[in-house]
């Protein structure tokens, strides 16, 4: 009776959503997915209603698996309450509901909503005469229309040790573009649609992605009855392990490189009891890669080959004819229960001394003086950063972030003092080097470029509690792999949570928050805090920074801008580097503002100033001919 108390709410309810949803089902399957979000209750409830409804479903690494009652070919009869009798014999007629975010993703139809949404398509059967709108077909439609299969001259241009026939690359569903001198390969969802294309141009080696804004697929290659995968970044890799004919595992080529990875994709990996990452590290943000995708995929079922001389990516091992095989033997899991001697860190530990540069992390190339003292900007750590009221402390970090963004480093914002428009426009010319005010012709041209760099904004003003942030920033984690997140300021999330009457226990609380988030995640979180009242002609110190001690004792980093331009007649302006747990360096950096693109980078100064002379030369010279 208990039971079915807690069960027949839900269903009074959604039988009233299952008429409003399959009355505008056409709009309601265009949900974004990056919006989706799962209570864990709801979750748990969708579950047994699927066994109040007798209806089969299977829990994956990331996602339920069940019959997707969407599809035309899918009748909503009762099926037996025991097994998972429609498996993947049926084709696409699965349907998969992720685990993290609720979303709800039919490959076969390609219905793509929240779980909300499709929740009302399992309660009743269908109106009659209700007939599903027709998908649009194709899914996707290729960029390159002059495909061909692979010709001998292409094999040999591409230069594989070993690979000698053209008939080897057609095997693993590679094409030719003979005009652009680029091979072709298809990316499939789970239902093996086509829903995008990932080619390779021989003149440069350089690698693109074309899929649709709503779809995302994986190049897979391999039986289908082969539960192992050996997943690597770049399509130079597969075709070498591809064509080496791996007995034990399917090849898995990620559309993005190291840079993202999609929640469509997961469907088509949840086949796979065990993935080995075999990665090509050939940016230092890619270098926690493959832990951050790991912790999406379900790190129990994940292994890890780290990079080192003895074992390198699989187009390098290939060329210093080492044995592959051996190499995906040695394999071991990227997550240990318990690391309690040396030799269980030894691989670790030789792999970062081999690459030490990206350990150290994405360097900055407006500010090379932190690139100096701080080493680089490295994933998993907290950073605060202080500087008295009016010194610049947002216009200096929208700097320094938008530097790490335009090298990949995707990026969250937390502006809970500035609203995301000016913020945006601050950002925008700083990355232009001028205003645009008298300049409005060259808008559009600058919006597009500047949209295409990995920058979130969170929409949150004004003071805010800490768990609506904190899911926020863990939701972008996970559906946009974001690596950095910036909260401006702290004290905003002050005076509105239960610690209301202590504040220092408060902010305690919410920099311990923000630490486990950052360690757990492995997500550079930076925060920017207002610091004690001081005398002005007193230096501020990590003890300046407000509230207790326990916030510079849990940063990695402290940075502090001081200001003496108003104490003293040639007082000057500069960050210090008053902590730095990874190498130890201290210093200071001086801050030289210009004014018109909003920049303390010496770098755009400079590169400014030339610019200037060139046009004043060019004016000089127009003007004497």
């Amino acid at each position: 009776m208990r039971r079915a108390g807690l069960i027949k709410p839900l269903l009074r309810i959604n039988n009233n959503k299952s008429r409003i949803w399959r009355e505008n089902y056409a709009t309601q399957v265009d949900t974004n997915l990056a919006e989706c979000t799962l209570d864990p209750k709801e979750y748990v409830d969708f579950k047994r209603q699927l066994r109040q409804i007798n209806l089969p479903h299977k829990d994956g690494h990331t996602c339920l698996q069940l019959e997707c009652r969407l599809c035309e070919r899918n009748r909503p009869t009762p099926a037996p309450a025991t097994g998972f009798q429609k498996s993947t014999d049926h084709g696409g007629l699965l349907a998969y509901v992720n685990k993290r975010t609720g979303a709800f993703m039919c490959p076969n139809c390609d219905v793509k909503t929240s779980l909300a949404n499709a929740l009302a398509a399992y309660q009743l059967s269908p109106p009659v005469g209700y007939k599903r709108q027709p998908q649009r077909q194709p899914l996707y439609e290729s960029r390159f229309p002059h495909l061909i299969d692979v010709t001998q001259e292409a094999c040999e241009a591409l230069g594989i040790k070993g690979l000698k026939e053209a008939a080897h690359l057609t095997a693993i569903g590679a094409q030719w573009e003979p005009q652009k001198q680029l091979l072709h390969f298809r990316l499939r969802n789970a239902s093996q649609q086509v829903v995008g294309e990932k080619v390779l141009y021989l003149e440069d080696r350089r690698e693109e992605t074309f899929q649709g804004s709503s779809s995302s697929g994986l190049l897979i290659h391999g039986a289908g009855n082969k539960t192992k995968a050996i997943l690597v970044s770049n399509l130079l890799d597969f075709i070498v392990l591809a064509t080496q004919n791996i007995e034990t595992h399917c090849i898995v080529c990620l559309p993005y490189e190291l840079n993202m990875l999609p929640q469509e994709c997961l469907p088509g990996l949840e086949r796979f009891k065990e993935l080995v990452f075999w990665l090509h590290y050939d940016a230092s943000h890619s270098w926690d890669a493959a832990r951050a995708f790991a912790l999406k995929m379900d790190e129990r079922r994940c292994l890890l080959i780290r990079p080192t001389e003895t074992e390198p990516a699989p187009h390098l091992a290939l060329r210093r004819r080492l044995n592959l095989r051996h190499i995906v033997a040695k394999a071991t899991p990227v997550r240990h229960k318990a690391i309690t001697t040396f030799g269980a860190m030894r691989n670790d530990i030789l792999s970062e001394l081999q690459n030490i540069e990206k350990v150290n992390g994405v360097k900055w190339k407006r500010f090379p003086v932190l690139n100096k003292l701080l080493k680089g900007h490295r994933r998993g750590e907290l950073t605060i950063l202080t500087g008295p009221t009016g010194s610049g402390k947002t216009t200096f970090m929208s700097e320094y972030s938008l530097d790490l963004a335009m090298q990949g480093v995707s990026t969250l914002w937390g502006s809970f003092e500035i609203r995301n428009t000016r913020l945006a426009a601050t950002l925008l010319r700083q990355y232009v080097g001028y205003p645009l005010d008298d300049r409005l012709q060259e808008f559009n041209h600058w919006a597009e470029e500047f949209e295409r760099l990995p920058l979130y904004f969170m929409t949150f003003h004004g003071q805010q509690p800490l768990k609506p942030v904190l899911e926020a920033i863990e939701h972008a984690s996970y559906v946009h792999d974001v690596m950095h997140v910036i909260i401006d300021n702290l004290q905003f999330m002050m005076g509105v949570s239960t610690y209301r009457g202590d504040k220092f226990w408060e902010q305690d609380a919410i920099i311990a928050a923000f630490r486990g988030f950052a360690t757990k995640h492995n997500v550079h979180v930076t925060l920017v805090m207002h610091p004690r009242k001081e005398r002005q002609e007193d230096e501020l110190t990590t003890s300046s920074v407000f509230g207790t001690a326990k916030a510079t004792q849990e940063a990695d980093n402290v940075l502090i801008i001081q200001d003496k331009r108003l104490t003293s007649v040639r007082g000057k302006k500069y960050l210090q580097i008053a902590k730095n747990r990874y190498c130890g360096d201290l210093g200071i950096m001086p801050l030289e503002f210009d004014k018109d693109a909003l920049s303390y980078s010496t770098q755009v100064q400079n590169a400014k100033r030339r610019r200037e002379q060139r046009e004043k030369t060019a004016t000089t010279e127009a003007s004497s001919m």
